[in-house]
C-alpha cells in the first residue's frame, strides 16, 4: 500500500459552484487499486461578514489512469454558499486528500532476486555538512562516526547514496544508474525521484567530492520532523527490473529552535561618506532574502524577523580593521540598546553610501552586529560573532586576513587550510546541488573565500542559538515558591532563566588604565552572554557604608572583525547580576582600585503618548520629562525608550538619547491591543522608568491584523518586485510572507499549486526541477493561523536550456513544454 497526501486549492470566487480541480499522482508502478480520502477542508466566506451555511460541498473521486496505471487521476469539487440559493457571495478553500494505492508487485530478474553485482553500501545523510568517511581524508583526532551531526528538524535533507556495481558479474551492463527513495514521514509515505542520474561504479572509486559520484535524494523540508523512516532501492534507468536489495533506515529530525532577528535600518547622517545618495535607511524589503546564507548554513530551521525598525547615527563610522571594529564597534554598541529584554538577535543594516573603511560589518557577544546591505555573508559571519563565535585561524596572507581572536579551539586539519570546512559539505540552495570541498571551502567565521560552515562551528551553533521564551511573562521577574515546585523536574537542576535586576556596563580601559566610562542602565532582564576574553578586572558593588554586596569578574568584548592590533583599550560590554542596595561601583584590577562611581537617587520619569487614538496617524508621539528625588529637573539624564509586547517582553524603539520626545511607528505595535511604552532614565547609573499603558489605535496602512487574505504578500525571496521582462530565478525557489507593512511572518504555512489548482509542494521552498519544459502559472497561497491569509500567483518558464525565468508584463501564449 502506497499513501500520498495532497490538497486542492479552490481560490476566491463568486457568481458560481461548486469549482473543480484535478490532478495526477504518480506511483513508482502500476496500480491494481486505489481510494481516496478527506484528510480535511477549510471554507472560506470572502467578504468576512456573517453567513448561514446554506450547502457546502466537498467532493473527491480517484481512478486509475486508463493510458498509464502508473498514474492516478484525482478530481475535486468545493462550494460554499448561504441558505439564498445562489452563489452570490465570494468564497475560497481547500480540501487536503490522501490517495491509497496498492500496488503491483516488483517482477525481479532471473533467478528471481535483486542482482547480487549492485548493493547500496551506505547513505550520507548531510543538510549543511556532515561527518562520514571522515577517516578516508582526515587526521584522526578529527575523525568522527558517521552521520554523527544531528539533524534539523524542519530544514531540507538530502540522502546521498554510495553504490557499489560490479560491471564484470556477467549480468547485463548497467549504463546508468536511477533509484527511488520511499519516505515515510508523520503518516504520510511519499516516493522521490533521484535529483539527477549518475554513472555506476566501483565503491572504491567513488569521490565523495563529485556530486554525481553518489545518487541523491532531496527530502523536503515538510517531511523532515520527528522519526523518519527511508528506503531507497536503486536500478538501471532504462531497465527499473534491474535492482538492488533494498536500504533501510531510521533518521531522526530534531526540533531546534528558530533564529530570531529584530532588523534595524539604519539612516546615517554623520561624516564618514562616500555617497551622499545612499544613505537612506535599509527598509523591510532590503530584509528580504539577507539571511538566506545563514539559513542555509546554520542549525535552525529558519530565520524569523521579530520586528523592523529604523534609527539614525550620525557619529564617525570609517574604521581600521587593524583596530578590531574600531568606531563600527560604537555604531554596533548602538544597535546593541535596541534588544531590551528579548532574546532577540539585533542586526543593524546601513546602506552603501557610508565610507567604514577597512571593515565591513561587526558583531559582539553580546547579540548585536551591523553589517552592509546585501552583504548575505556578512550577515552570517556577523550573527556568528553576535552568537559567541570566534574566528577560524588563518596561516596564509596572501589567502586570508589575520583576524584578532582566533578561536584557539579551532580543529587542525591537517593538509588543508588553517580555516578549512575539513569536512564535505552539500549545498542545498540550487539542486541538483553543489559539493562544498575542504580543499577550497573555508570557514564562514575565516577571512578566505569560498565561504561555507565546518562540523565545528555548526555543532557550536546548536547550543547558542537563543531561547524565545515564548511562554514568558511580564511578571516572570521573581522567584515563585509555586512556580518553582513546578519546575523542580527540570534537567537544568535548580537554575531558572528568569527575569533579574542587570547592570548593562559600557566603558573602555585604556594601558594607563584610565577608564572611559559610558552611561549605565539597569533593568530586569535574562542572563545575558558576554565576551569570552577574561580580564584581571572586578566590578564590585558597595552599599552605603562601603561594605561588598557583590562582585563580578569583567570580560573584554571580543576583537571583532580586525586584524593584529594592540589588546588596548580594552571595551568592556557585559551585563552583570546588579543589587538594587548599591550605593558605589568600584572597578579594581586584582586588588588595586582603577576607578570608583557614586551611585545617585533614582530619577523620576513621567510619560505621555499622544495621536494614539487615532485611525487616521501612521505615528505616535513619545514625550517624557524627568527629574531627581529632589524635585529639580535633570539636564544630563541619558534615556532609552522601550515597548512591551503581549508576552512581556521589552523591547527598544530607539538607541540612548538625550532628547525628550520620539515618533514611533504604529507598525511596530502589530495589532497588540493594550500596549505600553517605558522610558528608562540614568543619571549615569541608577536608572528610573516611567511607564504609559493604552491602546494604540491603528490606522488602516499599518494594521497588521488583518483577517482578509489580502492582508499578506507572499514575496520570492532576492527577487523583490521586478518590472516588466524575464527575470533568472533559481531552481530552488524560496518564498517570504510579507504583511501589509512589510514584517516578515514567522512560521508562515506555504502551500503551491500549478494552474489547474493542484498541490505542487509545501513550505518555503519549491523545486521548479519538477516543472515540464514550457511555461507554468504557479500560485502560492499562505493559509490563515492568526496573522491573516493571502495568495499571490507567478507566471514562470522553464527553458530548453534547463533555465527558470519569471515573466513579467505581456507575455507570448505560452506553447507547449
Amino acid at each position: 500500500m502506497d499513501i500520498r497526501q495532497s490538497s486542492f486549492n479552490f481560490p476566491k470566487t463568486d457568481g458560481s459552484g461548486p469549482q473543480t480541480a484535478s490532478a495526477q499522482i504518480q506511483f513508482a508502478r502500476s496500480v491494481v487499486r486505489v481510494a481516496v480520502g478527506i484528510v480535511g477542508y477549510s471554507a472560506t466566506f470572502e467578504n468576512q461578514q456573517d453567513h448561514h451555511l446554506g450547502r457546502l460541498i466537498v467532493e473527491l473521486n480517484a481512478s486509475i489512469n486508463g493510458d498509464n496505471r502508473n498514474l492516478v487521476d484525482v478530481s475535486g469539487a468545493f462550494g460554499l454558499r448561504d441558505w439564498s440559493g445562489e452563489w452570490d457571495d465570494p468564497y475560497s478553500g481547500i480540501i487536503d486528500f490522501a490517495v491509497f494505492a496498492e500496488l503491483v508487485g516488483v517482477t525481479p530478474p532471473p533467478p528471481g532476486s535483486p542482482r547480487g553485482d549492485l548493493l547500496i553500501v551506505d547513505a550520507e545523510i548531510t543538510q549543511v555538512i556532515q561527518h562520514f568517511r571522515s577517516d578516508r581524508h582526515l587526521n584522526a583526532a578529527n575523525v568522527f562516526p558517521d552521520n554523527s551531526i544531528r539533524l534539523v528538524a524542519n530544514k531540507p535533507t538530502v540522502v546521498r547514496l554510495y553504490v557499489d556495481y560490479d560491471s564484470t558479474s556477467g549480468l547485463p551492463v548497467i549504463g546508468t544508474l536511477s533509484g527511488e527513495l520511499r519516505v515515510s514521514s508523520n503518516g504520510t509515505i511519499s516516493t522521490l525521484s533521484p535529483l539527477e542520474i549518475i554513472l555506476p561504479r566501483r565503491d572504491g572509486s567513488i569521490d565523495r567530492g563529485q556530486r554525481g559520484h553518489t545518487l541523491n535524494f532531496l527530502i523536503p523540508e515538510t517531511a523532515c520532523l520527528g522519526q523518519v523512516d527511508i528506503t531507497a532501492r536503486v536500478f538501471d534507468a532504462s531497465d527499473h527490473t534491474q535492482f538492488s536489495v533494498d536500504f533501510v533506515r531510521s533518521l531522526t529530525f530534531e526540533t531546534f529552535p528558530v533564529l530570531p532577528i529584530l532588523a534595524v535600518g539604519i539612516e546615517y547622517t554623520g561624516p564618514d561618506v562616500s555617497d551622499p545618495t545612499a544613505l537612506a535607511a535599509p527598509t523591510m524589503a532590503d530584509f528580504v532574502g539577507l539571511f538566506d546564507f545563514t539559513e542555509a548554513l546554520y542549525p535552525i530551521p529558519e530565520v524569523t524577523i521579530t520586528n523592523f525598525l529604523t534609527m539614525t547615527y550620525d557619529r564617525e563610522v570609517k574604521s581600521d580593521i587593524g583596530q578590531g571594529c574600531d568606531k563600527l564597534g560604537d555604531l554596533k554598541d548602538a544597535v546593541a540598546e535596541l534588544k531590551g529584554d528579548s532574546n532577540d538577535i539585533v542586526y543593524g543594516l546601513f546602506n552603501t553610501g557610508l565610507d567604514t573603511g577597512s571593515v565591513g560589518g561587526c558583531g559582539g557577544s553580546e547579540g548585536a552586529a551591523v553589517g552592509r546591505i546585501g552583504r548575505q555573508g556578512t550577515a552570517a559571519h556577523e550573527v556568528g560573532h553576535a552568537l559567541g563565535r570566534k574566528h577560524a585561524p588563518c596561516d596564509n596572507v596572501t589567502r586570508c586576513a589575520e583576524p584578532l581572536d582566533t578561536d584557539d579551539n579551532f580543529p587542525n586539519y591537517v593538509g588543508y587550510d588553517s580555516d578549512s570546512i575539513g569536512e564535505y559539505g552539500f549545498d542545498l540552495r540550487n539542486p541538483p546541488g553543489l559539493v562544498k570541498n575542504p580543499s577550497n571551502s573555508h570557514d564562514m567565521m575565516g577571512y578566505s573565500g569560498g565561504s561555507w560552515i565546518s562540523p565545528y562551528t555548526y555543532k557550536a551553533l546548536m547550543s547558542r542559538i537563543p531561547e524565545t521564551f515564548a511562554a514568558a511573562s511580564a511578571s516572570l521577574t521573581a522567584p515563585d515558591p509555586a512556580r518553582l515546585a513546578l519546575r523542580a523536574p527540570d534537567v537544568r537542576g535548580d537554575w531558572i532563566p528568569i527575569k533579574t535586576p542587570l547592570l548593562f556596563l559600557r566603558f573602555e580601559i585604556g594601558r594607563d588604565r584610565s577608564v572611559h566610562f559610558h552611561p549605565a542602565f539597569h533593568y530586569a532582564a535574562r542572563p545575558r552572554p558576554h565576551g569570552d576574553k577574561a580580564t584581571d578586572f572586578v566590578m564590585e558593588q558597595q552599599d552605603a557604608k562601603g561594605r561588598e554586596l557583590r562582585s563580578v569578574c569583567l570580560n573584554a568584548e571580543d576583537g571583532g572583525c580586525g586584524c593584529c592590533a594592540a589588546r588596548w583599550p580594552l571595551r568592556i560590554r557585559q551585563a552583570v547580576p546588579f543589587d538594587t542596595r548599591a550605593r558605589t561601583l568600584v572597578l579594581f584590577e586584582c586588588d588595586k582600585e582603577v576607578g570608583r562611581w557614586p551611585i545617585p537617587d533614582t530619577p523620576k520619569v513621567i510619560v505621555d503618548v499622544t495621536g494614539q487614538d487615532s485611525s487616521e496617524r501612521d505615528n505616535i508621539e513619545v514625550t517624557w520629562r524627568a527629574e531627581l528625588a529632589d524635585g529639580e529637573r535633570e539636564g544630563g539624564l541619558w534615556f532609552l525608550v522601550q515597548w512591551r509586547d503581549r508576552l512581556g517582553t521589552w523591547r527598544g524603539l530607539a538607541p540612548r538619547t538625550q532628547k525628550m520626545q520620539l515618533t514611533v511607528p504604529k507598525r511596530i505595535f502589530r495589532g497588540e491591543g493594550q500596549s505600553a511604552i517605558r522610558v528608562l532614565a540614568s543619571s549615569g547609573i541608577a536608572t528610573g522608568e516611567g511607564i504609559w499603558q493604552g491602546q494604540i489605535l491603528q490606522s488602516p496602512g499599518t494594521s497588521v491584523a488583518k483577517t482578509q487574505p489580502s492582508g499578506l504578500e507572499i514575496r520570492l525571496a532576492g527577487v523583490g518586485k521586478p518590472g516588466p521582462g524575464s527575470h533568472d530565478l533559481p531552481r530552488m525557489l524560496r518564498a517570504t510572507v510579507l504583511t501589509e507593512a512589510g514584517g516578515i511572518v514567522p512560521g508562515a504555512k506555504l502551500r503551491w499549486y500549478d494552474s489547474k489548482g493542484a498541490e505542487i509542494g509545501r513550505g518555503r521552498a519549491l523545486d521548479l526541477g519538477q516543472l515540464r519544459v514550457g511555461q507554468h502559472l504557479i500560485a502560492a497561497r499562505v493559509l490563515d493561523t492568526g496573522a491573516g491569509g493571502g495568495s499571490q500567483t507567478w507566471l514562470i518558464q522553464h527553458t530548453i536550456d534547463g533555465r527558470f525565468l519569471l515573466l513579467v508584463g505581456n507575455q507570448k501564449k505560452p506553447r507547449p513544454g
